[in-house]
């Protein structure tokens, strides 16, 4: 009997190892038994207390709300849902409000594979996943971000399918999983990809705008959304039937909660967007040039806004096509609302110039353009024009176009003329070639200066400049001595600006942002 009960013990040991063995498919898809060898029960058990004993648990699901909150926003939702997955802490920090505050839908968001017969395999929206993630998530959202590249139709249902969730929260009797969807909805984006060309195409751009069916569910959307603060349509290209419509649910509903407002492009042609000046509460508005005129600034002047920005893109007109708003208008606005600032961008792949509006109360003209270089007629205009306003100038991006190195035909006396003349001057962002003596006079003259950024790889070690007669011998001294080397320089510039100043190089100029608000 104990031989028996012995060898049914090795049986059942053996059919127990059997059990945990067994056939596993490979990355190449092929079958492979693996067998699993096992030590004695007794070596486990000691081996198994043993690493009991020196496992060291991470403290990882201690991290304070705060970080949790800043980690989970840089997740898509579905890592967010498998993050959650790990421990009670880091499932409470799914529904924490800080990580909903905006939330994206692109291309393959909530969507599933799709074999059509024509195009072959799509990504369609699966629209169980989405009624499932708006009802677990609907009520904690703060902000949708739409970014569409080319399937359309999804982003449409999804809008078309969070409309239907909303109406049915606000019903008599909801579904407990649809109460409070979307209430807290505070900001709308949605960037639309009106270049259609392909990357081959010789003519590289063609614009098509949105509407029919994709417009009409996002004022759908849009007529539902009663608390927006922040609302940015961008690049929609419409004609102008659609644009002066194109507000109409969002002026109903929130013309006193609207903050920000950005309509970039809203059509290519000239057509003013009256509806701005229907948000009497808004703080920063964005537009383009062609969408603004004499009638919407008198508009703007009964508004509390602070900040009028003037975008132009690669899909705006070009600038010479664009009319400048009035002076008798832009007086109104400035006698009307004083606070007011004018900030002119412009950010385009290739040459090009901002509209320059006359009396305009312009506080920053920056350039986000690697192939706009300083023009000395344009330049001059800007001095003579916004001399008592100007407070930020420059061009980010590294140049691709060559800069000459003689004196008479480089910016350094511009430069010089804009420090001298805008003495509100605050921050100055120089990229073409400029020398070290020029550098030191900016430093010396701009007296409100807080702000200067110059490439190094831009500065010549050169004092060309003319002795002024009313310079001293020891000023002059002072200004060759100190433009003989790039550490002289920038140890005089630190003292007259008050920190510790250096030249940028490349890598740095290129990741350089400019706050536009700088000196108010």
């Amino acid at each position: 009997m104990t031989s028996l009960t012995a060898g049914n013990r090795g049986k059942a040991g053996g059919l127990e190892v059997m059990q945990k063995a067994g056939w596993k498919i490979d990355e190449n898809e092929k079958a492979c038994y693996i067998d699993i060898d096992e030590d004695d029960d007794d070596d486990d058990g000691t081996k198994n207390g043993l690493d009991h004993v020196k496992r060291v648990y991470s403290n990882w699901c201690y991290l304070p709300d705060l970080i949790l909150e800043e980690v989970f926003t840089y997740l898509s939702p579905k890592e967010r849902y498998y993050a959650s997955l790990v421990c009670r802490q880091w499932y409470r920090a799914f529904y924490l409000p800080t990580v909903w505050n905006n939330f994206v839908v692109d291309d393959r968001t909530l969507t599933r594979p799709k074999y059509n017969y024509y195009s072959g395999w799509q990504y369609c929206l699966d629209h169980m996943r989405t009624q499932n993630c708006l009802a677990k998530i609907g009520k904690h959202l703060r902000g949708i971000e739409f970014r569409p590249w080319h399937s359309f139709n999804n982003i449409y249902q999804f809008m078309t399918m969070l409309s239907w969730s909303m109406d049915k929260a606000n019903e008599a009797n909801p579904q407990a999983d649809l109460i409070g969807m979307g209430r807290r909805i505070r900001a709308l984006v949605y960037n639309f990809p009106c270049n259609m060309s392909q990357p081959n195409d010789p003519e590289g751009i063609k614009l098509f705008g949105t509407g029919g069916q994709l417009l009409k569910g996002l004022k759908e959307l849009l007529l539902r959304l009663t608390d927006l603060h922040t609302l940015k349509l961008v690049d929609f290209v419409l004609e102008r039937f659609e644009a002066k419509h194109l507000l109409d649910e969002v002026v109903c509903s929130c013309c006193t909660k609207m903050r920000v407002l950005n309509l970039v492009n809203v059509t290519t042609m000239h057509c003013p967007i009256m509806h701005v000046g229907m948000f009497l509460n808004l703080q920063v508005l964005t537009i383009s040039p062609q969408n603004i005129d004499d009638d919407v600034l008198s508009l703007l002047a009964d508004t509390k806004l602070r900040h009028l920005h003037l975008l132009q893109n690669c899909y705006t007109p070009n600038y010479l096509t664009i009319s400048a708003c009035g002076v008798k208008a832009w007086r109104n606005l400035k006698k009307t609302n004083p606070r007011l600032r004018v900030h002119l961008r412009l950010e385009n792949m290739t040459d090009g110039e901002v509209v320059l509006q006359p009396e305009a109360p312009v506080h920053s003209i920056t350039y986000w353009a690697p192939q706009a270089r300083v023009r000395a007629d344009l330049l001059v205009r800007m001095v003579d024009q916004y001399k008592n306003t100007l407070a930020v100038y420059g061009h980010e991006l590294l140049p691709r176009f060559t800069s000459p190195k003689p004196f008479h035909n480089r910016i350094d006396g511009l430069i010089m003329l804009m420090c001298r003349q805008c003495y509100n001057l605050d921050t100055l962002i120089i990229r073409e070639k400029i020398s070290t003596a020029t550098l030191l006079l900016i430093a010396r003259t701009a007296k409100n200066l807080r702000n200067l950024h110059v490439r190094r790889f831009a500065v010549i070690l050169r004092s060309d400049w003319p002795r002024h007669p009313e310079w001293s011998d020891e000023f002059y001294l002072w200004l060759k001595r100190n433009s003989r080397s790039y550490e002289s320089m920038e140890r005089e510039i630190s003292q007259i600006l008050g920190y510790k100043w250096q030249l940028l190089s490349d890598r740095d100029f290129k990741l350089l942002t400019v706050n536009v608000k700088s000196g108010m």
